[in-house]
């Protein structure tokens, strides 16, 4: 929390996750139509500016990665199925299926976060809004994980 003169501003940050069903690469037209937006659309220049910043502050996460982002610490000396041990035991976010997809790149996995305070309109809405789309291709999840 942060103290200001005059007010208080309570600050939040979350978790922002993309996955590829079909191991593909995550594009601006594969967000683009899982946000089912068609260009005629006011909405369109929305989900475009979100497109855009979703690839832009999201990396994609091997099970190295997934592992240091959500239990931490030193995992050189580990197998793989330790560290999906660990994972699926400190972050219920994911399961063993998924994580043995991922490391068979059977499933992209990306993820970020966002923050409230930036003082980006886009990126508060995606901090303070929780989406989640799901299609037979992709998954788009925000919210606090």
């Amino acid at each position: 929390m942060k103290l200001r003169n005059g007010f208080v501003s309570n600050s939040s940050s979350s978790s922002f996750i993309v996955t590829m069903k079909n191991g593909k690469k995550m594009t601006k037209k594969t967000l683009l139509e899982a946000f089912d937006v068609k260009e005629t659309s006011p909405l369109f220049s929305f989900a475009n500016e979100l497109s855009d910043w979703i690839i832009s502050n999201v990396k994609e996460r091997n099970i190295e990665g997934i592992y240091e982002d959500y239990v931490g610490g030193d995992n050189d000396s580990m197998t793989t199925e330790q560290m999906i041990e660990e994972i699926i035991e400190d972050y219920s976010g994911i399961d063993r299926e998924d994580l043995e997809k991922i490391e068979k790149k059977e499933i992209r996995y990306y993820s970020g976060s966002a923050c409230n305070d930036s003082g980006e309109a886009l990126e508060s809405y995606i901090c303070d809004s929780r989406i989640k789309i799901e299609t037979d291709t992709i998954k788009i999840e925000s919210g606090n994980y």
